[in-house]
């Protein structure tokens, strides 16, 4: 019988590694694991389970420190794991059979990808629905699935390549080996970490997708990469685009690069451009319903309403688990004229669904658009409040309340909002708001106040100071304005103000405010878009 040893590299992974490594016990023959630098309980929590814990120095390369732990492989097979990975249970009966497979070099094993409520999809993968049931996922309302080899033969010429990213399948492809897909799955907790955490992450990744293409500046799968990490994880389309450009200036009629360039595109509101690229893609059987989806997306966005509900019923037709796209679709029809039926059906997947946003922030904007603001805003809080950290309906909820001059309840989600975000620009103009329009004033001109630190711009310290003097903080109003000249020495507007005070000040009159902004005109400039969502 084929022996398995698991292969792993670590790092202060001591939160996590006991349940991964509880997860292989009573499986594999043996564990080897490079250490790259831990200053935790890692090591001595590996030899807790029997592992050879190999140190490494880390060289910014992953595949170098993957390769040092299968130096000390011995068995017939290797399983390659991370601290935040357990494997299924239903590998341990399937093993044995896929270990005695001849001419099988590998196994593609389904990385189940556990996500947090504010992200739905990324690169070319949906999310779908956690039905899961595991406990250390029971906060993730979605998950996607990501193929990699992670079951292979042991053999000098099959070693893992690449500074991140890193792979092992180029290699059993050149020893002439085929590789297959593993019926079971390896479930990663790693987007569930705390958020100082993946921001660690994403600065540690962008460095080494930087030095990976230093190392070869023409490879397409580094440039996709980095179109990738410039668009998903660092929001900048333009450099994102830039790559993928480069990408297929090389590789013509390569479709991840074609599928992620059409996405980026309709950001940068370029539709038609998308469409073209897209037409090369959706012909492809395993990227047609993610083609189809941003085929939608551009033809809403152009106004072709007809055309982008066709193109939604495709992709969903090819993929019908994905939930977020069947909202989209009823939402669509209730922009098309099938108003009631449609909220019902969004109603329903909301309760079937009820940690996943994009389906609530459907549901709030058909509510929106057919003038029930009231069950928009009691919709928006709801969500809000019973899923942690959802800013974008907590602002949305307190802009509603807003509508309906329920300021309490402005007040009441602006703080929350704040709690969480406390630089939330927006959270601060909804306080604001609510202040103004309670008849607060000193407690609006703080919220004004606090916003000149966020919103560094002219017109901010132009309305704080507005409101103070409008409430008589004529002492409080100047020193706004006068902080505002020292940041931007050469603006007319906060010189006048400031002059203008100053003659009011002469005159002995009580401050009123200055020609320019008034606490009703700040009123009027917070209300933010509760538009709907495309």
């Amino acid at each position: 019988m084929a022996t398995l040893a698991l292969s792993m590299i670590l790092k202060n992974g001591a939160a996590t590694l006991r349940s991964c490594l509880q997860s292989v016990a009573g499986i594999v023959d043996q564990i080897v694991i490079a250490d790259t630098g831990s200053t935790d309980e890692s090591c001595a929590i590996a030899r807790e389970f029997g592992a050879t814990v190999i140190s490494f120095p880390w060289t910014d390369h992953f595949a170098d420190a993957r390769n040092a732990a299968l130096a000390g492989v011995t068995t017939d097979w290797v399983l390659v794991l991370d601290a935040d990975e357990e494997l299924d249970p239903a590998a341990r009966h399937s093993l044995p059979m896929l270990m005695a497979a001849e001419g099988v070099g590998g196994y593609r094993v389904p990385i189940v990808e556990y996500l947090p409520p504010q992200v739905t999809s990324a690169w070319t993968f949906t999310s779908m629905p956690n039905d899961s049931g595991l406990e250390r996922a029971k906060e993730a309302p979605t998950y996607m699935v990501n193929e990699l080899c992670r079951l292979f033969r042991r053999r000098s010429d099959i070693y893992f390549t690449g500074r991140v990213h890193e792979l092992v399948l180029p290699q059993i492809e050149k020893a002439g080996l085929a590789d297959a897909l593993a019926p079971f799955s390896i479930h990663h907790f790693g987007h569930l970490a705390d958020e100082s955490v993946r921001v660690g992450k994403r600065t540690f990744y962008h460095d080494l997708l930087m030095a990976r293409l230093s190392d070869d500046p023409t490879n397409v799968t580094t440039l996709a990469l980095c179109a990738m990490d410039e668009w998903e994880v660092h929001g900048r389309p333009l450099e994102a685009l830039r790559y993928l450009e480069q990408a297929l200036r090389l590789m013509p009629n390569a479709l991840e690069p074609m599928l992620l360039a059409a996405k980026v595109l309709c950001a940068l509101h370029r539709h038609e451009e998308a469409l073209v690229v897209l037409q090369a893609v959706a012909a492809d059987r395993k990227y047609a319903p993610f083609a189809y989806t941003v085929r939608g997306n551009a033809c809403y966005a152009l106004g072709r309403l007809e055309e982008a509900r066709g193109a939604y019923r495709v992709a969903l037709a090819l993929n019908p688990g994905d939930r977020e796209l069947a909202a989209k679709l009823e939402y669509l029809g209730v922009e098309l004229g099938d108003a009631e039926g449609a909220i019902k059906r969004l109603q329903h997947a909301a309760a079937e669904c009820p940690t996943i946003l994009a389906i609530h922030e459907y549901l709030v904007n058909a509510y929106i658009r057919t003038g029930r603001t009231a069950e928009a805003a009691e919709e928006a809080e709801r969500f809000a409040t019973t899923v942690d950290r959802q800013e974008s309906l907590l602002l949305k909820a307190a802009a509603l309340r807003g509508q309906l001059q329920q300021w309490s309840r402005v007040e009441s989600l602006a703080l929350q909002c704040l709690a969480s975000f406390p630089q939330s620009v927006e959270g601060h103009r909804l306080l604001m708001m609510a202040y103004v329009a309670s008849g607060r004033g000193s407690e609006a001109a703080e919220a004004a106040e606090a916003l000149t630190e966020l919103e560094v711009e002219p017109g901010s310290f132009l309305r704080a100071a507005s409101i103070h003097a409008h409430h008589g903080g004529l002492l409080r109003a100047r020193a706004v304005l006068v902080r505002g000249l020292q940041v931007f020495p050469d603006d007319r507007t906060l010189g006048q103000a400031l002059r203008e005070m100053g003659a009011d000040a002469a005159r002995g009159e009580p401050g009123s405010g200055f020609s320019g902004a008034t606490d009703r005109d700040s009123e009027a400039q917070m209300v933010p878009e509760s538009g709907a969502r495309g």
